[in-house]
């Protein structure tokens, strides 16, 4: 989950990192701050400065006119509902700081450069690896055009700070960008990106962060529902990922290869995805049942598509009596198309059993048939369930 720069901000000061007076503003009004400020809208998408939606004020009049441009704003796509004032601080030199997961090495690192600010990207930088489990603080040098009494307050106060802070909170990323020096030497987060791992959530009972897409769009009930069957319970995945789509046949997909296989080829058979959601990983059949639940749930449904590749550990008589325990607590009863394509372990007491359930419209098949073929079928029943309702 990306959190908002006020909710970044937050974060950082509590673990000691200094960050200016700010205040969050959600509608037009007379902040408590005195001008000059700045005024940031927040939004989880990047390049807010190019996309004009940070603004200095100067004088108080003025103030009410810039929050207004700002708030309802779109920024791609995501429409501004919240903006962050904050006083000015003065500073010369402005450095970038990151903790991150290197995929190269595998682990996290920390990375410097001595400018930040926007396309800090394009710019020299030196990483240096960090562990939660060394003895000894890593060593890391200045980049070049870091001065020197900076690099020793960033060395000897914020690094271990942040440091605690990436590892205590589960963090992926802890961006700084700007990290600046005032004239007397304080140091200050200017801006702040900060990534947790939500499958964290249940070793951080305080944390309050309402649900948000990568995208910043704000979740659909199903889609917070879907998540939440995942939580505290790591026996498999079922909803952990779960978008809405406007199409019209819903999809219960396995595996995260497969899964998005699967769409494509419905897509291409001039079907339209209802959703998006797996299930993986050997889930118990509770859990599939949660989940086929909240897919069923979307009004305007012409089609269910259970499919799947040959799974070689998911057992498939577990998840399907799952889904048709589901099927059978659905008020009113499903009458639609249900086309099912699934393989691997006890496959064959699945189908036996399905072939025994007379309740629904099932439409069985193993891996006989492709995937692309499925999707066929599945679209071409859907399509005709819709003109005769």
């Amino acid at each position: 989950m990306i959190l908002y720069e006020f909710e970044g901000k937050e974060l950082l000061s509590s673990y000691g990192i200094n960050t200016p007076k700010g205040e969050v503003l959600r509608k037009a009004q007379t902040p408590r701050l005195k001008t000059p400020l700045i005024l940031k809208a927040q939004t989880l998408s990047g390049k807010r400065a190019e996309a004009g939606s940070i603004k200095k004020v100067e004088k108080e009049e003025d103030f009410k006119t810039s929050l207004k441009t700002l708030l309802g704003k779109k920024i791609n796509k995501e429409e501004v509902t919240t903006v962050l004032a904050e006083e000015i601080v003065d500073h010369d030199e402005e450095y970038y700081v990151s903790l991150s997961y290197d995929t190269a090495s595998r682990g996290p690192v920390l990375t410097l450069a001595a400018r930040g600010g926007t396309d800090v990207e394009k710019r020299e930088s030196l990483s240096f690896p960090v562990s939660p489990l060394a003895d000894t603080p890593p060593k890391i040098k200045a980049p070049a055009g870091f001065e020197k009494e900076d690099f020793e307050t960033f060395t000897s106060e914020v690094f271990p700070k942040l440091l605690k802070l990436f590892f205590d909170e589960d963090l992926t990323l802890l961006e700084i960008n700007p990290l600046v020096f005032d004239k007397d030497g304080k140091h200050f987060a200017l801006d702040a990106k900060v990534k947790i791992d939500d499958s964290a959530l249940a070793r951080h009972p305080a944390w309050d962060f309402p649900p948000r897409s990568v995208a910043g769009h704000t979740p659909t009930k199903r889609e917070v529902a879907a998540k939440k069957i995942d939580e505290g319970d790591h026996r498999g995945t079922a909803g952990s990922a779960y978008f809405d789509l406007e199409g019209d046949i819903a999809v219960l997909a396995s595996g995260g290869g497969a899964s998005l296989t699967a769409m494509d080829a419905l897509i291409a058979a001039g079907g339209k995805p209802a959703n998006y959601t797996e299930y993986s990983g050997n889930p118990p059949k509770e859990k599939v049942e949660k989940l086929t639940k909240i897919v069923l749930s979307k009004e305007g449904i012409n089609g269910l598509w259970v499919v799947g590749a040959v799974d070689n550990f998911t057992d498939i008589y577990e998840t399907l009596l799952g889904f048709i325990e589901a099927l059978r607590k659905v008020e009113p009863k499903p009458k639609l198309p249900i086309v099912i394509r699934r393989g691997g372990p006890r496959d064959k007491e699945a189908f036996e059993m399905l072939r025994k359930v007379k309740d629904f419209d099932l439409h069985l098949y193993g891996e006989e048939i492709s995937i692309a073929k499925s999707a066929e079928i599945m679209t071409k029943l859907a399509k005709k369930y819709a003109t005769s309702t």
